[in-house]
């Protein structure tokens, strides 16, 4: 798998079969009009078992508070229900490029995390966005019956901590 650049940050590369860059994809090409959504799929292995990560990245702080967690909550929710639609096997398109560990996801015990990264957010930034985007994502962790800890907002050193994206070119490891 390729390195995955967006927002100004390079996501990747994952290991075989681990990432579905769902926004790139030919399942979503089928859906997109009307339908916005997020960045990639990353399935971990985690100690209570496989966990499929929705990522979206932005490349910069709300200025417009609302209206940035409603597109995020939309984007999240939409990669979410097209992934798993995708892994249950209702896209024709997503049988040639869903990886085949996501195709053999066992969903009734898979669980999920919406995560969110956003370049250059300060630290002292991220309970307020993390707090605020769980308040939008409420109904879907609900309804899902998800853990709170399923939403999660990043800035570049936590993404980086987590293994989801690589440091900037020419800094320190």
């Amino acid at each position: 798998m390729e390195a995955i650049i967006e927002s100004g940050m390079t996501f990747g590369p994952y290991p075989q079969g681990q990432c579905f860059y769902i926004e790139q994809s030919d399942c979503y090409s089928r859906v997109q009009e009307g339908v916005q959504m997020a960045e990639f799929l990353l399935l971990r292995q985690q100690e209570q078992g496989p966990t499929m990560w929705v990522v979206e990245a932005k490349s910069s702080c709300p200025r417009e508070f609302d209206s940035y967690m409603d597109e995020i909550r939309v984007k999240l929710t939409n990669a979410f229900m097209l992934g798993v639609a995708a892994c249950l096997g209702r896209h024709t398109a997503a049988k040639d490029e869903l990886p085949e560990t996501f195709k053999n996801l066992a969903l009734k015990t898979t669980s999920f995390r919406f995560v969110l990264v956003i370049k250059g957010v300060p630290d002292y930034h991220l309970e307020v966005l993390q707090n605020a985007l769980g308040a939008v994502l409420k109904p879907v962790i609900k309804t899902w019956a998800m853990p709170p800890t399923s939403v999660m907002v990043l800035n570049e050193t936590s993404a980086q901590r987590h293994g989801l994206i690589l440091p900037a070119a020419g800094a320190a490891p």
